[in-house]
């Protein structure tokens, strides 16, 4: 399922942003080619303009400025009196007298324009630019003129081919149109990895809920079969019996309600709807309270419970004081189920650095360092075969949830000469 979201995700951004992506570029080139067709407009008014100054103030047309002109690309081709100027250039004779002749008669046919025509006056030549498509040429940049000269007037005929301009079209088209495919592939290539890292805790989420509802389901299993059958041997039973049958339906009805309990918590967690509650709390009070209250199960199997505090009085803690008492509980709990007869767990605190350090550790065979940071996973447990039945590994997952909802930390390490420590770390004041 994943790796078909993994696949659609990947594609459908990729096309998005590859659209956006073609759409800019295109964009670019348009404006870039319009800007090139500007400059060759600009640098043909330009070299048109210099050519008719040129003509306009000398009375001798010096061959070598005319060879210089058409060096530039240009073809020029200017009559006198209907006779053309023979001169050495860059273009043939015939060829520069028959684009001429194609040139004028385009002006003519499209434009009414006749360059064989004199100027209307002597001080200002009459003058037509356009675009052509010459035969041999290609497109092309033209402009015709009569042009009054000293002494008389001469009819011109400009054309400067726009096969250089459209190379310079092509090559940018090529360039962008190149760029756009790496950057496409680049984008892909990046959706394709990020969408994993996008999605990796929602896959991460839906693995670890499907395990949830497993175990969950598991456990739930359990107490049912035991109901059920208790249920049905009630019917055949003596009463003595019944009422043994009963009583373990009601422990074990219990149990399902603690179970239940602690997987609405979790799921409070999960939704973020949890709240916390902070006042000023002495927290050497409640590890006090905490070993008071398992003082008795402890006793049962020869527990020795104590309590080691700091010479100096502790600051007074700013958190949730029923949800630091449940993450007591279940430490302590975990401790004395787990803890051998004629063991020890000590409860200590302290201060250091502007953190609160809150420790439950006991004597019993510890955790392996494998093992550390999976006892938080829900259902988990270190050592099914001395786990109870009444523990479902939920209890060290609860706590962490609670200490995340203060900013803190809930962590596992070794008791110095063997058994296991947890240790619940607070932020001194507001963490807020």
């Amino acid at each position: 399922m994943f790796k078909r979201l993994r696949v659609r995700l990947t594609v459908v951004c990729a096309l998005i942003t590859s659209v956006i992506l073609i759409g800019m570029a295109v964009s670019s080139f348009q404006i870039s080619a319009y800007q090139l067709r500007q400059r060759a407009d600009e640098s043909f008014a330009s070299d048109l303009s210099a050519v008719l100054s040129h003509l306009g103030s000398q009375r001798v047309l010096d061959h070598t400025w005319l060879s210089q002109t058409e060096a530039g690309g240009l073809l020029l081709c200017i009559e006198d009196a209907g006779r053309p100027l023979l001169y050495r250039g860059s273009w043939t004779a015939p060829f520069r007298q028959e684009v001429s002749d194609r040139v004028k008669q385009a002006a003519l046919d499209r434009f009414g324009f006749d360059a064989n025509k004199p100027p209307d006056t002597q001080l200002h030549p009459r003058t037509l630019s356009f675009s052509y498509a010459d035969p041999s040429l290609g497109a092309c940049h033209a402009a015709v003129a009569s042009v009054p000269i000293p002494g008389g007037w001469v009819s011109l005929a400009l054309v400067k081919p726009k096969a250089p301009e459209q190379a310079q079209t092509a090559r940018l088209s090529w360039a962008f149109t190149g760029l756009s495919a790496a950057a496409v592939l680049l984008l892909s290539i990046f959706w394709w990895f990020f969408v994993k890292f996008a999605i990796r805790p929602v896959e991460e989420s839906r693995r670890r809920q499907m395990e949830f509802v497993s175990a969950a389901s598991h456990e739930l299993r359990a107490p049912l079969a035991v109901i059920g059958t208790s249920a049905s041997v009630m019917r055949r039973a003596s009463p003595e019996q019944a009422d043994r049958f009963a009583q373990t339906i009601s422990q074990e009805c219990s149990r399902m309600s603690r179970l239940v309990d602690d997987m609405l918590m979790l799921a409070s967690a999960d939704n973020s709807s949890w709240s916390v509650q902070k006042e000023e709390t002495d927290l050497e009070t409640l590890l006090l309270d905490a070993a008071e209250w398992f003082e008795p199960a402890a006793a049962e199997k020869q527990i020795r419970i104590s309590v080691s505090l700091p010479e100096e009085t502790l600051p007074r803690c700013r958190c949730d004081q029923q949800r630091i008492r449940q993450v007591l509980s279940i430490l302590v709990d975990n401790a004395v189920s787990y803890a051998g007869e004629g063991g020890r767990v000590v409860l200590s605190a302290g201060w250091k650095r502007g953190w609160f350090s809150i420790r439950v550790a006991d004597n019993d065979p510890g955790i392996p360092d494998a093992e550390k940071a999976r006892v938080f996973d829900r259902f988990y447990r270190a050592d099914k075969a001395r786990s109870g039945r009444e523990h479902y590994g939920l209890g060290l997952s609860i706590a962490r949830e609670i200490a995340a909802l203060h900013r803190g930390r809930l962590t596992a390490g070794d008791t110095p000469g063997g058994g296991a420590t947890f240790t619940l770390s607070l932020p001194g004041g507001n963490p807020e």
